[in-house]
Order: structure tokens, then sequence, then C-alpha cells
């Protein structure tokens, strides 16, 4: 089974650190090897510190910015201005403070009917991505504590899909639909960084990384990139129950 990089850290400072090093490290790279940066952002609690600290961080500098595209690993099914929408909170946390070109910014279009917005997006990925899969420079992910990640969620159909890059996906416990990058998508990136944070995570925390292989019940151990890096960045309530070693 594929085996991340772990790193744990001792406090909220240096877990932003940590996170901010390797975003740039990732900017630096791709636009070395490549000219641009492309990313899949993820919303949640856990990534705003990150955010706001990237909108005036001293490791990338406004060229850098100018040939970054930014997109969604998931969204809500609500207004680009509702509370709940990933992109608002990127938008407030991060892309109104840094020179990123508008049309760089990709965001998915939560006006229309959750699975036309689903193909539209799908539609625009592989416009931008020319490949069999989108080769995302970075995909940033989080973990819920029911092992949920992007938005795949325990038993939900999205985690058989094999074949779409970007799905409508219902989530019957929460009766909402979400709008979410497939499996298959996520693990074509080149680098995925899963940022997890709180005692109440530790347990899922314990059973993906030390456990057994169930999928269906914790999503987030379908998450094995192909040909790419990965690396679990967790807190201290986050990793309190790994073994010492």
């Amino acid at each position: 089974m594929f085996t991340p990089e772990l790193m744990i850290a001792p406090d909220e400072r240096v877990f932003i650190a940590q996170a901010e090093a390797i975003f740039a490290r990732v900017v630096s790279q791709s636009i070395q090897e490549r000219g641009i940066f492309s990313a899949a952002l993820s919303g949640g609690s856990t990534p705003k510190p990150l955010y706001q600290r990237l909108a005036s961080s001293k490791l990338i500098d406004d060229a850098a910015w100018k040939v970054a595209h930014l997109f969604w690993g998931d969204e809500r099914h609500v207004p680009a201005n509702h509370p709940d929408s990933n992109y608002r909170m990127v938008q407030e946390a991060l892309l109104s403070h840094v020179p990123v070109e508008p049309e760089h910014i990709h965001r998915v279009p939560t006006e229309m009917d959750v699975r036309l917005a689903a193909f539209a997006y799908e539609e625009h990925l592989r416009f931008f991505f020319p490949g069999e899969w989108p080769r995302f420079d970075l995909v940033l992910l989080g973990m819920g504590a029911d092992g949920h990640t992007a938005s795949l969620f325990p038993h939900s159909a999205g985690l058989n899909e094999t074949f779409r890059w970007f799905i409508a996906n219902e989530i019957p416990e929460q009766k909402s639909w979400r709008l979410t990058l497939t499996r298959n998508a996520i693990n074509a990136a080149r680098n995925i960084l899963v940022m997890v944070k709180g005692e109440d995570k530790a347990e899922t925390v314990s059973k993906v990384l030390t456990g057994s292989y169930a999928p269906a019940e914790r999503p987030i151990q379908l998450i094995m990139p192909d040909d790419g890096e990965m690396i679990f960045l967790l807190d201290q309530g986050a990793a309190h129950l790994l073994p010492a070693k």
C-alpha cells in the first residue's frame, strides 16, 4: 500500500509555516520546469490560515502569482457570495491580496444546476489540461473526522467513479449535494498536500495511516498519487494516537 510522507508540527505556527514552505516549493519548481503553476484548492477552516499567510508570503513573488492558475478541488452548491462557499473563503483570505490574473481564477459555476455545474467544470478542466487526467502541480486536501476528503464522503456514490474528472456527489447524511474532483483526477497530481488538525481526527488518522485499507469507510485511503508526491501534514492533536516511531 502507498505510504505518504508524514510531517508533524509541534504547534500552529509551525504547521502553517510548513504548509507555506511546501506550497512555495511547488510553485517555484513548477514555474522553473513548465512556466506556470496550477493548484486545486480546498475549503474548510484548516487551510484558511495558510491562505492568509500566503497573501503576504515573502516566498512567492508577484511574478509567480501572475502565472498561477487556481482551481477548486471541491465546492458546496451555493452562490459564490454565500458564507459557505469555498470560493468566497479563498477570495477573501488570499485572492483579494495577490496579483493573480482574473482569468486564471477558475471557480466552480455554482449558479448552475448541480449536475450541469459538474459537467461544465469538467469541460473547463479538460480544456486546460490536455492529457487523460488533469495534472495539477498541487492539490490541497483536508480530512474530516469521518475520513472524507474533498467531497468524497464515506459510502457516497462518487467513490466508485473511475472515468469522470469532476462530479456532483450526493451526501445523503447531510441531505445535500457537493461538487468534487474524483479520486483519479486527484491522484494524477504531481503533488498532494493533506492538512489535518485536531484531536477529533486522531482516531481516523491512526486508522488511515496504520490500519486496514477500508476506503468505503475512510475515502481518503483512495488517494494514492500515480506519479507524484503526497505529504500528510498533521498537528499534535491529529497525530497523538500514531505510534511513537
